[in-house]
This record gives structure tokens, sequence and C-alpha cells, in this order.
């Protein structure tokens, strides 16, 4: 028996030893990654950017470095509300005319420079400016402000009149006065800067790569000069991409941890990788049918509300989001986004009834005849048929959603010829009088959700109205609501004014998109509020890590 003695010993060793190498790399938990500071995180892009610059960034590939490179004075949180950002505090005058900013004291530059009140009027004289190249309804809210600079740390902005959405506009990312003060206004789109640019904002671009003239890579890691919370990330690279199978490809191969806007297609196939985790949000952007309204549109039953109406009721917007859109969208009932304090969930709204929708037809005096050589039966009064063109842009999934939606109408006898536009929105925005029957047209609903712009009968012949829709009860509600600051009175008022432009049907509402953001598995903490632009996805960054085995 002696002479097993050692045999057991070494065996009791060996066991020991083994199990402690398997307890070493035994996953702690339920989750083998574990975070890690530092580090590189590559976001695929499809597209590339223009303008880094906080006054010029209209395009998403624009705003996602605009946003990491730049502040303002305030910014969105994860729940849309403007919370202080380069401001410490701010106060509002009780007659609601008079907001003052106070600026934190320990702001700089990226090359050193002190961030003071000269920055912020500096910035504000460009918005002000009659030849700035920016967005124009933004300019022309800008010029109805006087600014101020009681000392070195504190700006005043002074209205004429109360507006509640002021705060929103505050969270432009300033401009460095000391760098950009030669620039005149008409100047700002062919400067240097804008692809060379020196903010005030965690991050930096340490290195951007060209391939024939385009952008293909930019670097960018943190600020030396900014103080406050720094990104667990330590380096964070853009990758850019002609289209979204490039985008996936690259991703298959390890080129980058993230795709952050494929087609539809190519995300049926990223979700069938086993490396990536899913993330999806709700985009605060109203897609919608707008109806020319005005007195001399060719359409003339369209400009009848109980036509309106009926297209509503035979509208299956349910079979549009699962079919086409592949469920990725929320049914829309109004131009204010679900959940939110403006939207009034108990109002009216329009289900699918196809036979009501019928009725609807016949109260407003059309019959179905039969228009030969085909026999196809078609709803008509007085020898005019209901038969309309419907504008749609002719990018992304546009076109096959105004196709389904003249199938749809085509079912029950209304005609409909689906015309493609590029740029319709560029169209839309640069075109007078505006010339079209029914256009498909995306809305974004950023921050307040005042409805000023595009449904405020004032805004018809010169704004954003482009239904040239003029209800004099829902333009006073719009007015009463923006000058209060109190949110229950402002809710209540647009909840009469949801209830007004639902009955009306200036607009046939479709749905609010959903974003879904591919990301490589290693990457923790990912998490995604309410998306606007799809900038906002980088929101929650700083909290993001790479994991580690």
């Amino acid at each position: 028996m002696r002479s097993l003695r050692p045999l057991l010993i070494l065996l009791v060793v060996g066991v020991i030893a083994v199990g402690s190498l398997i307890l070493l790399f035994l996953p702690r938990g339920n989750n083998p990654i574990t975070p890690n500071t530092g580090g590189t995180f590559v976001e695929g892009v499809v597209g590339t950017p223009q303008f880094m610059n906080p006054l010029l960034c209209d395009s998403d590939t624009d705003r996602d470095l605009c946003g990491l490179l730049f502040s303002g004075l305030t910014r969105f949180d994860e729940n849309g509300e403007v919370v202080p950002d380069l401001a410490s505090t701010w106060s509002i005058s009780e007659n609601g005319l008079t907001y003052t900013f106070k600026l934190r004291q320990d702001l700089k530059w990226e090359d050193g420079t002190p961030l003071t009140a000269d920055d912020v009027l500096f910035t504000v004289k460009l918005l002000q400016d009659k030849d700035f190249p920016g967005r124009q309804d933004i300019g022309q809210l800008w010029r109805t402000v006087r600014v101020e600079k009681p000392d070195n740390y504190t700006v005043q902005f002074v209205l004429r009149q109360p507006y509640a959405p002021f705060l929103d506009v505050t969270t432009v990312g300033l401009l460095p006065v000391h760098i950009l003060k030669t620039t005149p206004a008409i100047e700002l789109r062919g400067m240097t800067f804008n692809l060379q640019p020196k903010g005030n904002g965690v991050w930096r671009i340490s290195e951007i790569n060209s391939v024939s003239n385009r952008i293909s890579t930019i670097v960018l890691e943190h600020s030396a000069t900014y103080i406050g919370a720094r990104p667990k990330i330590g380096r964070l690279i853009f990758r850019y991409y002609s289209n979204s199978q490039a985008l996936l490809d690259a991703f298959k191969n390890g080129d980058v941890d993230s795709m952050a806007n494929l087609s539809p297609a190519d995300q049926q196939k990223a979700e069938a990788l086993d490396n990536v985790t899913m993330y999806s949000a709700r985009i605060s952007r109203y897609i919608g049918l707008f109806v020319n309204l005005r007195k001399d549109s060719t359409a003339i039953a369209l400009t009848e509300k109980q036509v309106r109406q009926a297209l509503m009721y035979a509208l299956d917007r349910d079979a549009l989001i699962r079919d086409t859109l592949n469920g990725r969208g929320v049914v829309a009932d109004a131009p204010f986004v679900p959940d939110t304090w403006a939207f009034d969930p108990t109002a009216p709204r329009y289900t699918y009834d196809p036979d009501r929708a019928k009725q609807l037809l016949r109260n407003a005096g059309f019959e179905l005849t039969a228009i030969a050589p085909s026999n196809v039966e078609v709803w008509q009064k007085a020898g005019e048929a209901i038969d309309f063109t419907l504008l749609t842009p002719d990018t992304g999934v546009y076109p096959a959603i105004a196709e389904a939606i003249a199938k749809q109408w085509r079912a029950i006898g209304v005609q409909v010829t689906v015309q493609p536009v590029r740029n319709l929105a560029t169209v839309f925005a640069t075109t007078r009088p505006l010339q079209f029957q029914l256009a498909l047209v995306a809305v974004p609903l950023d921050g307040d959700p005042d409805p000023y712009a595009y449904w405020h009968q004032s805004r018809a012949a010169v704004g954003q109205n482009y239904t040239g829709w003029e209800n004099k009860e829902a333009s006073d509600l719009i007015e009463q609501a923006r000058t209060t600051s109190d949110r229950a009175v402002r809710a209540e008022l647009y909840h009469k004014f949801q209830a007004i432009w639902t009955d009306e049907v200036p607009a046939l509402s479709l749905y609010f998109p959903t974003y879904r953001y591919y990301v490589s598995s290693r990457v923790r903490d990912v998490q995604l509020g309410p998306i606007t632009y799809l900038s906002d996805r980088l929101r929650g960054l700083n909290q993001w890590s790479i994991g580690t085995k």
C-alpha cells in the first residue's frame, strides 16, 4: 500500500492543477466577455462626409461627426429633453422673452484657446446673416433674436415674443471665433475648416484618409483639452463605403465593428450572422402622404375631405409595415411622436375598413363606373374620376411603399400613378408654386413637437406647409401652444389640434420608421434611445466599451 501513496499524491496534485486551469478560463457569471477600458471601435457607414461644421451638417454622415467634435450651450439627452452642455445653468424671465445662460469657465477649444461668450456671439451672428447658407428656417428664427454679452461667461438671448421651443435651437454646436473671425457667412460652405475642423468636444480628428478624392477613413481620439468624463473607448474610427453590400462584406471580414445604415435587404442578411447584436429604436420621423389642398390643384377630388378620409380607411398600414418594411415601422396616427406628452392616445384614429371607405365615397356623390375598354371600375362624379399622381423619393424603400399604397387603392377603384422623383425634398423646399397632387414625405420631428412650420396657415405660401392647409382654429391653437412654457397647457392645446388635423386629413399618416443598428458582439453596454437623426445612435457612446475574453 505504501508503494501506491506517491502515485495517489501525484494524481491528487494533477487533478487540482487541471481544475485550477479550468476555473481560470471559465467565464465569470453568464457572460464570457468583460468590459475593457481603451481599445478601438470601428464604425462602418454608407456615404461620405462633406461638412464637419455644426452649422452645415445636414446629412447623416456629417451629423455623426459634428455631434462628436462640437458641443453647444445645451444638448438633447437620451429622452429628447434639453439639458445643459457648455452652459452650466440657464434662466428664463417671467415674460418668457429673455434667456440667460451661464457658461462653464473651464472650457477650451481643441487647440487650448478658452471658450467664452464671444464664441457664442460669433456663431449666432453667422446664423443671423442674410447670406447664411445653412437651413433657412433656423436662420430666420435666429434673426428674430437679439444676443447680448453681459460678461465673458454670460450670454443673453432676447426674443420678440415668447417661443416655447427656443431651447431646442441652443443645442447647435459653436464655432471658434479665434479661427474663423474673418470668414463671412457666405463663404462658410467653401472653407477648408469644414474638412479640417477644430472643435470643443470630447473627440478630435487625428487622421483623415481619402481614396480617389473621396474620404475613406476618419480616425478620432480623445481631445487633450476636453474637461469632463471621457469615453471608455480609446479610439474611434469611421470607415466609409459606397454601398450597403460593401459595408456588410466589411463586417464579415472583420474590418468594422458596426453597420450604421444597411439597406433593408442587407439588414436581413446581417441578422443571420452569429457575431452581431441588433439594436432597435423608433425614429422620430413622420412618414405621410401630403395632399395638395390649394384651389388650383389638378386633383379636385383630393380637395374633398370625405375623399381623403376614404383613402385613409382604404389604407392597410399594418400590411405596409409587415410586408414592405419587414416590420421596421410603427403606425402613425398624427404628426406627433407616440408615447410623448404632445400626442393624444385617446384621439380618433383610422383603421383599415375598405367598406367604410366606399360608403364615404358614395356619400360624397361618387359612383363606381366601368371604364372602357378595360372595364375597370373607377370612382367617378360628374364624369371626373378619382385619378391622381403620387410623387415619391426615388431612393430607399419609398418607391416600394408608394407602389404598395397604389395597389391597395386600386383594389377599391381609385386610380393612382406612382412617379419617383430625384431629390423630392429639395424640390419641395426650393419650388414655388408647388405643382403636385399627392406626395410621400418624411418629416423629422426633432426636439420640441411644435407643428408650426408644417401646419400653420401662414406657412402655406412661403414655408414648409406644402399642403397649403389653412385652418384658422388649428393655427390659433398652434400659436397659443408655442407662447407658453406650461407643458400641461401645451399638451391640452396640441390634443385639440390633433383632433382637428385628424378630421381634416391634410396629410395621410403612414408610419414612424424604426432604426436597426448592427454591432459586433464584442462591443458592450450599447443602448439606443429615441432617434431623430441616425447620429443619435452614438448619443450614449461614452458608456460603450470593447469587451475582452
